[in-house]
């Protein structure tokens, strides 16, 4: 006979019960979640990502539409009780834990991914679908084996059209020669591989010369944003964050760049770690690994140092007559319905230059190597002749190199000094002393343009590839008796990267050199 409890004990049992097999509110959310696949990126940033109707997508657990999900759920699961704010912060937590302890670690990419021998590109619209590119053709496909992740400003891409016309792309731009467009579509084509360094796309020109009508229309081909352009950043945290958020960095109107944010757009340009204070620590750091590709725009020279100027290419934009103007809304209209034609004859190409990138040689390899081999290889598909790209590339980075050192006195002093000398050999003061003496203006030798003893060997590191293309050598010795020493050589035979226009003799042309950079700087 089965024992009976009487009314105390059974309600004792059965409370018991109850509260073993009642769970809270962020239990609860944790086991709706059963579906997601936990991820964690490099920077240990946790992911999950979702299976909606036919395709999959990626989401921080630490984002708004993460949440959004979590509060959708919870209200389908208990008819439209709405979860507290701590229950969801503590699933939040939760989730996170089990993102980086169980979790996948694995490439998080935003706008573009590249494999071994495959490219692709997220449209970012609602279906999640991307193109992918090898070297026998492109397609539109859903659910690609890379994962992507999207911020709030990343807008949507046209599917490319299966007949486009790269030349779609020309009255959309304001360019002085053949070359400089085709530089342009180099720069285009940079930004579709993720793993080479960028070039950065420098444009210059007067007022009404279209810099930020170009600027948005390049970055719109590739990576249409909310936020098209920005302002200059104050620091390097808020640059990694910006890059961390987006694929192409546009910033408009910039009239120069400290030495500081000069040598952050050089990490982005080939690669390195911004660094970002992590949130509520004092001692933390998030560290991005990051190469971005990056337009700078503005009336003057923006890049003055030759280290940034070497990784650039310079597009100095002509005026535009009035005759010549269009209202936005129509130009707008016009490019929107070029969009997949040119997005779809840049596939076209980047495919042909998948197929013949394996056999692509280079006879000089320039600093930024890896991004003269992929045009190199883009050749053949664009209609380019055979070396065409190198020849115009030499040539603006050499005027770019050009452009630096007349810009930076301590190295139009250095041209002065070896003007008619083979070799010179000093202290540091001394040859400051000397220099100083070849530029002759006390307010250079006053600004923070100058240098001092201490730091003159630090300047001439970072000018001395520039220096080379002119001839000339700087050779770091050994700390003497009287002090720091330097040596200074001229090298003879030494090839440059183009031929400079004017034929003026080398004493007059230094000359007027360094009378142009005592206007500029005083």
């Amino acid at each position: 006979m089965e024992a009976v409890l009487d009314h105390e004990a059974g309600q004792a049992a059965q409370e018991e019960t109850e509260q073993e097999e009642k769970k809270t509110q962020a239990q609860v959310i944790i086991s709706l979640c059963s579906d997601m696949k936990y991820l964690y990126d490099e920077q240990g940033e946790s992911y999950v990502q979702i299976k909606t109707d036919n395709h999959y997508e990626v989401w921080p657990v630490k984002s708004e539409t993460l949440e959004l999900i979590l509060i959708g759920r919870f209200m389908n699961a208990f008819k439209g009780k709405v979860p507290s704010q701590n229950s969801l912060k503590e699933a939040t937590s939760a989730l996170r834990a089990k993102a980086r302890l169980e979790g996948k670690k694995t490439v998080i990419h935003t706008r573009i991914a590249e494999t071994d021998e495959t490219i692709y590109i997220d449209l970012c619209n609602d279906e999640w679908e991307v193109i992918e590119i090898k070297k026998d053709g492109w397609e539109v496909i859903p659910n690609p084996p890379v994962y992507f992740k999207r911020s709030k400003i990343m807008q949507e891409l046209p599917s490319p059209s299966r007949k486009g016309n790269i030349e779609d792309l020309k009255p959309f731009l304001n360019y002085d020669t053949e070359d400089e467009y085709r530089l342009i579509i180099a720069w285009l084509l940079s930004t579709m591989k993720e793993n080479n360094p960028f070039p950065i796309l420098t444009i210059q020109g007067e007022q009404g010369s279209a810099k930020s009508t170009i600027t948005k229309v390049l970055r719109r081909i590739i990576d249409p944003s909310g936020l098209p352009m920005r302002k200059l950043p104050n620091d390097e945290q808020t640059l990694a964050i910006s890059a961390n958020n987006t694929w192409i960095l546009a910033y408009d109107n910039l009239s120069g760049l400290s030495a500081t944010m000069s040598d952050s757009f050089c990490t982005l340009s080939t690669g390195g770690g911004l660094s970002v204070r992590t949130l509520y620590t004092t001692s933390e750091e998030s560290v991005f690994q990051i190469m971005r590709p990056c337009i700078l725009n503005g009336i003057d020279d923006i890049g003055q140092r030759p280290d940034l100027l070497d990784r650039s290419i310079v597009i100095n934009l002509p005026s535009i007559s009035e005759s010549n103007r269009s209202d936005e809304k129509t130009f707008w209209k016009k490019f929107h319905e070029k969009h997949s034609s040119i997005l779809g004859a840049l596939c076209d190409v980047a495919c042909g230059a998948l197929k013949e990138l394996p056999d692509t040689k280079l006879k000089k390899l320039p600093r930024m190597a890896d991004f003269a081999k992929w045009i190199t290889a883009c050749e053949t598909s664009l209609g380019w002749g055979s070396g065409n790209f190198m020849d115009i590339y030499n040539e603006n980075r050499g005027k770019a190199i050009d452009q630096g050192l007349e810009s930076d006195p301590i190295a139009v002093a250095v041209q002065l000094l070896m003007e008619n000398r083979t070799t010179w050999k000093d202290t540091t003061e001394n040859t400051l002393n000397e220099l100083g003496y070849q530029i002759q203006n006390e307010k250079i030798k006053n600004s923070k343009a100058w240098t001092t003893p201490n730091k003159l060997k630090n300047r001439l590191r970072r000018i001395t590839t520039s220096l080379r293309t002119k001839g000339i050598e700087y050779v770091e010795l050994p700390r003497s008796s009287r002090g720091g020493m330097i040596e200074i050589n001229r090298i003879e035979n030494q090839p440059t990267l183009h031929t400079l226009p004017t034929q003026s003799p080398p004493e007059q042309r230094l000359s007027s050199v360094g009378k142009d950079v005592g206007k500029r700087l005083v």
